[in-house]
């Protein structure tokens, strides 16, 4: 019978998935490297995590000092220090070693990959937000759980060219009146930190008058900037689709015995796109702190 409480489960499941990948560190470490590229990007400060993004400087580390890194960021799991936790480490780039690796690799990154989603499974039966706030950091102080779920890539075939990109777009939800109404109800069990109950609360209610005063057939779209982040793509040569796209937030293992084309990941904005970044969100808005905006028909 299984006694663990919850916060032993999760250290447990921890220690599980740190020990499988200080294996695969060992075993990347014994493997004959063919090639190997990672982009640092700058750390954000805390405090700047909601700052507007200008520019991204990009370094460069290639073969060893790229597995060095490699493998430290895989292991990353913890906030550092004076930097915000809501901007999680993200170090794009790749490795390449011998098509025969993958009958090695294939299990362990499997195992790892399966030991992530086991730790999420015991977060998210905690509960709620607080709850789920209240065990992890209770358990493990420090851990991104974000950094703890990302899964690792693992590739085998031959590939025609590997390109890095950024990626800017903004994500838009549309919703009716009443589901507007639904959400602000909801929102009012989250006071912010630095709210005072009472004000909350009434600035909730002039919300949800502003809503119900509107007409019911009104046209209403949450429209959020996505976080700027580097994306890969990849182009086959031995199959079908021949195009795929991924997010670039760790490196990714390309296990070929042939050398891809390769398109390094640059300063952000690229130079193609910086005449276009001051794009308008259009519509009037209404509620600003939802990104909420209402469109004309």
């Amino acid at each position: 019978m299984d006694t663990f409480t919850p916060t032993a489960a999760l250290r447990q499941q921890m220690e599980t998935l740190e020990a499988a990948l200080a294996r695969l560190a060992d075993l990347l470490g014994r493997l004959p490297l063919l090639e190997a590229h990672v982009y640092p990007l700058p750390a954000v400060p805390l405090g700047e995590e909601h700052d507007p993004i200008d520019t991204i400087e990009v370094g460069y580390l290639g073969g060893e000092a790229a597995l060095v890194a490699t493998l430290a960021a895989y292991r990353d799991h913890s906030a550092r220090p004076g930097c915000s936790t809501k901007a999680t480490l993200r170090l794009p780039g790749w490795l390449r070693f011998p098509a025969a690796s993958a009958s090695l690799l294939t299990p362990l990154i499997e195992e790892i990959n399966g030991h992530k989603l086991a730790f999420k499974a015991l977060v998210q039966e905690a509960g709620g937000r607080d709850e789920k706030f209240e065990l992890v950091h209770g358990a493990l102080p420090g851990v991104i759980t974000l950094q703890v779920y990302r899964k690792l890539t693992l590739l085998q075939g031959e590939l025609h060219s590997l390109g890095f990109t950024w990626a800017d777009k903004q994500s838009i939800s549309r919703l009716s009146r009443e589901q507007v109404l639904e959400m602000l109800e909801r929102s009012r069990r989250y006071v912010p930190a630095l709210s005072d109950n009472e004000e909350w609360s009434k600035m909730v209610d002039q919300e949800v008058y502003d809503i119900r005063r509107l007409p019911a057939d009104v046209e209403l779209r949450i429209r959020r900037p996505v976080k700027t982040h580097p994306m890969i793509n990849l182009l086959w040569q031995d199959r079908e689709p021949r195009k795929q796209q991924l997010k670039a937030s760790l490196p990714l293992l390309l296990c070929s015995d042939t050398a891809p084309s390769v398109t390094h990941l640059g300063h952000y904005p690229p130079k193609l796109r910086q005449a276009r970044r001051d794009r308008k969100i259009g519509g009037e808005a209404i509620i600003e702190r939802l990104h909420l905006y209402r469109y004309q028909g």
